[in-house]
């Protein structure tokens, strides 16, 4: 009997989504939106929170789209609104997930 792979979750397809947009993105990436993600993740980093330095910023048209795992919804919460502080993020997509760890 062979088993079957399970069947992604809606996270899952979203995360893969959005990994492939931000691929993309790194190609067509114009020089304002590079800034914009090189200043978020040096916000991030300025936190001091350890976790949100793995956070992945990418940005597209100002959108900003934050990826990765934190382990609490106040770091999901404050890398929200790190990224909300800098003016040139337009829209802020949060697509951290909560992982609590053992």
């Amino acid at each position: 009997m062979s088993q079957s792979a399970p069947f992604p979750t809606r996270a899952h397809a979203a995360q893969e989504k959005y990994a492939l947009q931000a691929a993309h993105s790194l190609r067509t990436q114009s020089r304002e939106d590079r800034r914009l993600a090189e200043r978020i993740e040096h916000a991030l980093c300025a936190t001091g929170y350890g976790a949100l330095r793995d956070v992945e910023v990418s940005v597209t048209a100002s959108i900003v789209i934050l990826i990765g795992r934190v382990p609490s919804y106040y770091l999901k919460q404050l890398a929200q609104a790190t990224a909300q502080a800098d003016p040139e993020a337009h829209q802020i997509c949060n697509d951290l997930d909560v992982v609590k760890s053992n």
